[in-house]
């Protein structure tokens, strides 16, 4: 069997998310589309059809087993125009029950766990609450599994008061503190979420460990959103959100969307985004109100610039935190995009 990942024709919306990580690698549910793919069919050919050349090279260098797309048939072809973000949110439940089906462990871990030993507190059906042997639950939590149900991973951490509402994923290693997060939620792996959380996506390596608002929003990897940053989620006239990137805009169809925020980007306390906001790639942003479109690699304010071997040097600190390394291949292909996006 051959299948196709075409990520040749992005939607705009997808550049900004997509600059580091194809929408294949994406951890959604704690799974991602590759490995999906690479279960269900064991022994599949999987090739790849990208942008352009140097993030082929990339991908080709991460997956040394996925090739360059060069046949004229595909068994199946997954294109990246069904991972618009604003789609996906309205999907976390689907999302959440493939990955009950494929990980058939989580059933029985639903047995681990008594909720009147341990100290929290279950609304809707105790069935719908599965919750890894060695994550840590400490009492005062509340689940609320009435409108889908929550998965909690190995090596995650949720604090007292904290009020968790499915559907809803918690990713390996990911702490919650003093958190309210509702309305289907997609957390990844090694992430730090505190304050109020709606409606959202948030890779892996992603920190929102403070008070403020995340609503209908997709945030990348390797994202920190400083105390009491905030994004607006719904226009003041109710209508329509269109995102501005670059010089196209794009027309999500929904009232309800937040921000696009890109990988390796960073808000500062206070930073009010507004409906629809999106930022770039390596946006590091401390000014107190933002809207529309913040370029790649933005510095301070929309005007100032990253440099590029600041950007490079505060990368690798940061994921040496997590124990994790910036591959020679990795920092060669960020300074390449660096170029094309700055000239």
């Amino acid at each position: 069997m051959n299948l196709l990942f075409d990520d040749s024709r992005r939607n705009p919306s997808l550049e900004p998310l997509s600059r580091f990580h194809s929408f294949f690698e994406w951890n959604l549910g704690g799974i991602t589309l590759l490995e999906k793919l690479e279960r269900k069919y064991p022994g599949a050919k999987i090739f790849y059809k990208g942008p352009n050349p140097d993030f082929e090279k990339l991908i080709f260098h991460r997956y040394p087993h996925i090739l360059p797309a060069n046949l004229e048939t595909y068994d199946s072809i997954y294109s990246s125009d069904s991972y618009l973000p604003w789609e996906l949110l309205g999907t976390v439940t689907s999302i959440i029950e493939d990955t009950l089906t494929l990980e058939k462990d989580w059933k029985r871990f639903r047995q681990k766990y008594k909720a009147k030993q341990s100290g929290f507190h279950i609304i809707g059906k105790e069935k719908h609450l599965y919750i890894h042997p060695q994550a840590t639950v400490y009492p005062g939590v509340v689940f609320d599994t009435t409108d889908g149900p929550i998965l909690i991973e190995e090596g995650a951490k949720i604090s007292s008061f904290s009020f968790l509402e499915g559907p809803l994923f918690v990713g390996k290693n990911t702490q919650i503190d003093n958190a309210r997060i509702t309305g289907g939620c997609l957390i990844g792996n090694q992430c730090r979420i505190g304050g109020e959380v709606e409606n959202s996506i948030l890779l892996d390596f992603t920190n929102k460990h403070h008070e403020g608002f995340l609503g209908h929003s997709f945030v990348s990897t390797w994202v920190n959103l400083g105390a009491l940053s905030t994004t607006s989620d719904l226009k003041n006239n109710y209508g329509i959100v269109k995102l501005k990137i670059g010089d196209s805009i794009v027309n999500t169809g929904t009232i309800k969307f937040g921000s696009l925020i890109g990988p390796f980007t960073k808000l500062a306390i206070g930073v009010m985004s507004n409906t629809g906001t999106v930022f770039d790639i390596a946006s590091n942003i401390v000014e107190s109100r933002i809207q529309g479109y913040v370029p790649a690699f933005t510095w301070i304010k929309p005007d100032g610039r990253y440099r590029l071997e600041e950007f490079l040097f505060d990368t690798k600190k940061i994921m040496a935190r997590r124990g994790m390394n910036l591959f020679e291949f990795e920092e060669e292909y960020l300074r390449k995009l660096y170029g094309s996006l700055t000239e």
